[in-house]
Order: C-alpha cells, then structure tokens, then sequence
C-alpha cells in the first residue's frame, strides 16, 4: 500500500510475516509492486541462501546500500523469478527508499491509543473528562476516517501553502 503510486526502483524493508525469514523486500519493477524475503546466513544478509554466492552483506544497511549503488549504475545484482513459467525474472532497482514511518499519526491519536491501553472501554466514561474527550476516547482508535480525512486536508494545506510561498519568491 505505501508503494501504491511510486515510480519504479522505490522501495521498502519490513519485518517479515513469515518467520523464517527476518526482513522482507518490497519494491516496485516494470510498474508493479513485488514482494521477497531477505535472507540472513551466517551472520550475513542477501537475497538469496548460496553458501558459494559471495555478493552478501554483514548489515542490512550495507546490502541496501550496495543494492542502491549497483541500481543507479544499471547493474542488477539480483532478479525476481517469475512464478509463472516462461517469463523473464523481474529486476530488482532499489533507488528510492519509502519510510513505514512516513505517515505518523496524530499526537492526539496516539493519546488515545494509550488511555485505550490502561482504560477498558466500558469504564471511559467514569474519567473526570470533559465530554468531547470521553466521546473521542470512545471512538475505535484502530482507523478513524474523520482523522484520516483531517490529516489529508491538513496535508494538502501544507503543501498548496509550500507551492504559494515558492511561487510568491519568483
């Protein structure tokens, strides 16, 4: 979803979901997303699990940068086997890094989730809150699309504001 609408070569590192593997590498090629395990072995971090293939790296750090290097040359260092037989492997470009983090919640947000965390729902009412709060702290904190729908907006501004400013310095 956070790759959803980059150029390709974009990128993201997460933990994995399956665990065997540590991280998993999602990336965008030819125009879609794709998804692989990275692989830890002995100590050092790939694409791949060759005990004979050398190009691996101590850190994840160190692999992405190599990657990334290797990337802005042309030189693939590593390709996707197509799952369906008979198509070419997918290039893997790493060239644009995508944070996990890049959309933080709110502070007000993250208040509640943490009253959530000590308060049972059922006993928000008895806290010595003005209504508006108690009301807020009721709401289903997991996703709340008056929130997500005021981030937006909020982020919009910002960047209309940013465009205004840059063309009133012209």
């Amino acid at each position: 979803m956070k790759l959803k609408g980059k150029p390709d070569g974009s990128f993201l590192v997460r933990d994995s979901s399956d665990p065997r593997y540590i991280l998993s590498l999602s990336f965008r090629s030819q125009g879609v997303t794709h998804l692989t395990r990275m692989e830890h072995y002995r100590g050092t971090f790939s694409l791949w699990c060759h005990p004979k293939f050398e190009d691996r790296c101590h850190s994840v750090v160190e692999f992405i940068e190599r990657a990334i290097m290797h990337s802005k040359n042309g030189k693939f260092l590593y390709f996707l086997r197509s799952r369906v037989p008979g198509l070419p492997p997918t290039p893997v470009q790493l060239l644009y890094p995508v944070s996990r983090f890049s959309n933080v919640k709110s502070l007000q947000h993250l208040c509640r989730f943490c009253i959530r965390q000590i308060v049972r729902i059922d006993h928000i009412q008895e806290l010595p809150l003005p209504r508006p709060l108690i009301s807020y702290l009721s709401k289903f904190y997991y996703y709340d699309p008056e929130e997500e729908m005021y981030l937006s907006i909020k982020s919009i501004r910002r960047v209309v504001g940013a465009e205004q400013e840059a063309e009133s310095q012209t």
